[in-house]
């Protein structure tokens, strides 16, 4: 019977998306329930539940990193929790028994927090519960079949955002074996510390360990919970950024229904590809993209889960309470949440931290003095938490960049404008003065009716209609640093302008929110919007839900024939990319079931584009992983440099020379070769590939035992 991988991801990924119940909801309840954040005990059952899952965002994973270095402490840590949970599970099933239903009836919503219970909310709750289970459910079907792998016959198709799953799955597996993580990519001795902000997959490695769920699997699950904290995280903002008081869950499913809406991307790449053959994998690609909500949760949900923790901190300070044991839980809450924050992203807690600094400023200006202390007490006590994380993320590493520095001054880039200009104008100089003029056009494409809803609500701000409260001010604060970032910072870490990608988290937030406020103030009063408005808003709105629709599809079933025929893949030299795939990875399936989790599988590194199938499928450490043995991801070039030019030498060996491969491997500690039939070495009869007995062997893949 044909094994089916896409069968094995789907069942494989949705019991990893459960077994993450266990590492986020269920201590973010219990966290709850202990700090009393949001006012969390007396809340009902539901929001109760809505509140969980980004305060375990913001809780879990920095202490599984500290935590993680005593195994023995880490599981006692969570069996107090998951014993807790139970039995306030236990007490809240007594207490509904009690009171003769499910709910707490009616949930407390008093005057002096804002709220009117009748008139609060025209939409019935029951109803609401259940649109936003569907949204739910929706996103979790929507994620594990687009981040599978997909089977026809003996063909295999990953994904495009494979190509960064590829390398977070090593790093989930290196999770796995021990934390901190080494490079999986740079096995030797003494280990070579991860260098990458991996918090996320330490969460997803605690699967693999509890469970026995492959990396892969688990961290595919762990997608899905992104969007969870993103859909659970809307209703708060909503609540204590947005200051929305009446029609809350109105507004909240809104909220969820804009997720799906993204800027005019597609209108570029629609004209982008009549006058260019081969399609964008991605429809960010055109541009320096301001990532869609769909896109960005796919491709890194560790960056939405980063946003999360951050705001989860900045609104529990916000809503700290007069007593001062409930400061002193909101400040430690706080703390922590910025300390996961900074394991989770950097780039978006960077960010973040520009919007602190900047809020602290606007506060001191605005007399705001009771804002200062307990902001202060907690970025100082989230530095020192986060140091540790920090001075590994920061340690040694080589730059794929060809600028300097962490962080570089440029104006944020518009290339297919330039290229307009170049060829209909002949303008090639100065090319910084014409991207810093299209800014607002740049700003347009990548926004579009998010873009509109902030112009109304500064409009609205103006005129006196939405007063400029606290909250007010602290949202146009995120949006003033993303603005300030994105338009005139860029990485040099990488080649891509990473902080110019993420940075716009937050204001991309607060824009998803004044969108859902303005949609339910132009459903009940018409006049928020001039028709003329409202007919460009609609256009902004469709286009926006296509581009988005267009996107989800493009990057699960694009041409990978296609595709892989001008990549660099080794599957792509003689065609057949889907068979090579299949029978890759069913190699390293046999692999992964007789060798031990540490053990080093060496493939050929050289190739630029072979990360994307072997790192995807091995799940093993390797000596040389990566071109430079993804010394990025920490180590040094000069220890990299030798045992480089060893490994090269067995998959690509100098005319005329038989290599040996025995003593490579034992230099290296390599366990295990695998071959493929467009390695150089595959066309030489005398090579080790033929003289040598298989492990496993096909017509396209063959594997060795070497070294010991």
């Amino acid at each position: 019977m044909l094994h089916n991988f896409t069968v094995h991801d789907v069942l494989g990924s949705s019991a990893a998306a459960l077994a993450l119940t266990l590492f986020v909801f269920v201590p973010g309840y219990v966290t709850g329930w202990l700090t009393n954040a949001f006012h969390f005990r007396r809340e009902g059952l539901v929001r109760r539940i809505v509140l969980s899952t980004p305060l375990g965002v913001a809780a879990v994973p920095v202490l599984v990193f500290f935590l993680g270095h005593w195994p023995l402490a880490l599981w006692l840590f969570f069996g107090a929790v998951w014993s807790t949970f139970t039995g306030l599970a236990i007490r809240e099933w007594l207490s509904s028994v009690a009171a003769m239903g499910p709910f707490r009836s009616p949930e407390v919503e008093t005057e002096a927090d804002g709220f009117h219970p009748a008139q609060s909310e025209r939409l019935p709750r029951a109803r609401a519960v259940k649109i936003g289970m569907a949204a739910v459910l929706g996103w979790a079907l929507v994620a594990i079949l687009s981040v599978s792998d997909l089977q026809l016959g003996h063909r295999l198709y990953f994904s495009v955002t494979a190509h960064d799953y590829s390398v977070r799955t090593a790093m989930t597996a290196a999770a796995a074996r021990g934390i901190p993580p080494a490079n999986p990519f740079f096995a030797a001795r003494p280990p070579v510390r991860l260098r990458y902000h991996y918090f996320w997959m330490l969460v997803c490695a605690l699967v693999t360990r509890l469970c026995g769920i492959e990396p892969r699997l688990a961290l595919l699950g762990g997608t899905v919970w992104g969007g969870i904290a993103l859909l659970s995280l809307i209703p708060i903002g909503l609540r204590y950024l947005a200051g929305v008081r009446e029609g809350l869950r109105r507004t909240t499913l809104i909220g969820f229904a804009l997720l799906a809406v993204t800027g005019l991307d597609l209108l570029p790449v629609l004209y982008i590809s009549h006058f260019r053959a081969p399609v964008y994998a991605d429809m960010e690609w055109w541009n320096v993209q301001i990532t869609s909500w769909a896109d960005v949760l796919l491709w890194t949900p560790h960056h939405v889960l980063a946003l999360v923790a951050c705001l989860v901190g900045f609104l529990a300070l916000r809503q700290a309470a007069v007593s001062r044991r409930q400061r002193a839980m909101s400040v430690a809450l706080a703390a922590v949440a910025f300390a996961s924050a900074c394991g989770l992203s950097t780039l978006v807690t960077v960010s973040f931290a520009v919007f602190a600094v900047l809020w602290l400023a606007v506060a001191a200006c605005r007399g705001w003095w009771d804002e200062l202390p307990l902001f202060l007490a907690a970025g100082t006590l989230a530095f020192l938490l986060a140091l540790p994380a920090l001075r590994l993320f920061l340690g040694p590493g080589a730059s794929e960049s060809p600028y300097h520095g962490f962080f570089g001054i440029a104006v944020r880039e518009f290339p297919l404008a330039m290229r307009m200009l170049a060829r209909h104008l002949g303008w090639r100089q100065h090319i910084w003065i014409a991207n810093l003029l299209l800014l607002p056009v740049n700003y347009l494409f990548e926004l579009g009716f998010f873009l509109l809803a902030a112009v109304l609500r500064l409009k609205a701000n103006l005129a006196g209609k939405i007063p400029v409260t606290r909250e007010e001010t602290a949202a146009w604060t995120m949006v003033a640093a993303s603005f300030l970032i994105g338009s005139f910072v860029r990485s040099n870490t990488l080649a891509s302008n990473d902080i110019g990608w993420r940075c716009f988290l937050q204001a991309q937030f607060v824009f998803l929110l004044w969108g859902g406020v303005l949609l339910d103030r132009r459903r009940t009063d018409p006049a928020v919007m001039t028709p003329r408005v409202w007919l460009a808003a609609r256009i902004m709105l469709l286009v926006g839900v296509l581009g988005t629709a267009y996107q989800v599809v493009v990057l699960r079933v694009y041409p990978v024939d296609y595709f892989f025929a001008r990549g660099p893949d080794w599957s792509a030299a003689e065609g057949r990319p889907g068979e090579r795939i299949f029978a890759l990875r069913s190699v390293y399936e046999q692999l992964a079931s007789i060798l031990p989790p540490d053990a080093i599988i060496q493939y050929n590194p050289a190739e630029t584009g072979a990360y994307i199938s072997h790192v995807l499928y091995s799940g093993h450490p390797a000596a040389v992983g990566l071109v430079r043995c993804g010394a990025v991801f920490g180590g040094q070039l000069e220890r990299c440099a030798p045992r480089a030019a060893a490994v090269d030498g067995l998959f690509d060996p100098a005319p005329g020379s038989i290599p040996v491969p025995d003593r490579v491997c034992r230099d290296y500690g390599i366990s295990v070769l695998v071959a493929v039939d467009t390695d150089p070495v595959w066309k030489q009869p005398e090579s080790w590939v033929w003289t040598r007995a298989p492990l496993i062997a096909n017509p396209y893949v063959r594997a060795f035992r070497c070294g010991k």
